[in-house]
């Protein structure tokens, strides 16, 4: 029976193993794509540091663009954390699976996880930007729709002028892998360091 805990255990570790390597992937795959959404009334597209040039047709590489949005910081700042995160509790896993037991290593993957994801998803928030929509532009021209746009403050994202891109995709492939890791981690019995065995 221990035999057989410990063998499963092994098998639970290596997907979990895997499965951070193929998140920290996808964000990487991210990080240089400039696909995360394209505008709907154009053929432009951004990512989260890169934008695309001549009409959607090639992406510029060699620099990031510049936006003085806090938006976009926060969504730089959500995938650089979301990768750390990932690289941490899959660090952690691999050790521990390797080499040694760690005491309370559990609770902390399981917080490396729940922060891997929880900043991947939190890259969504650059669909907020103003070039992706504002309530206010959703109001029509008459009488009652002008006296609903006084009275709503500006600034109010709707994410309606901007589709999903591939980039999109690609995050949220890590977010829920980074999930069910998390989960496996859970359920998994604990197996006894290969170096022990």
């Amino acid at each position: 029976m221990v035999c057989c805990c410990n063998t499963i255990g092994n098998v639970f570790r290596l997907v979990i193993v895997g499965g951070c390597v193929f998140a920290l992937f996808m964000q990487f795959l991210n990080t240089y794509s400039c696909d995360l959404f394209s505008f709907r009334d154009s053929t432009d597209s951004i990512g989260i540091w890169y934008e695309s040039m001549n009409a959607g047709q090639e992406c510029n590489l060699t620099e990031a663009y510049t936006e003085d949005s806090s938006l976009v910081s926060a969504a730089r700042s959500a995938m650089v954390l979301s990768m750390i995160c990932g690289m941490v509790a899959g660090g952690l896993v691999l050790t521990e699976w390797i080499f040694c037991e760690i005491c309370c290593a559990g609770c902390v993957q399981n917080l490396a996880f729940i922060g891997a994801w929880g900043c991947g998803l939190g890259v969504y928030i650059i669909y907020g930007i103003q070039a992706c929509g504002d309530l206010k532009d959703e109001f029509g021209d008459d009488a009652i729709a002008n006296a609903g746009s006084n009275a709503i403050p500006d600034g109010i994202p709707t994410g309606r002028n901007c589709e999903w891109g591939r980039g999109a995709t690609y995050n949220l492939l890590a977010c829920v892998s980074y999930f069910g890791c998390g989960i496996l981690l859970c359920f998994a019995p604990q197996p006894k360091p290969l170096c022990k065995d």
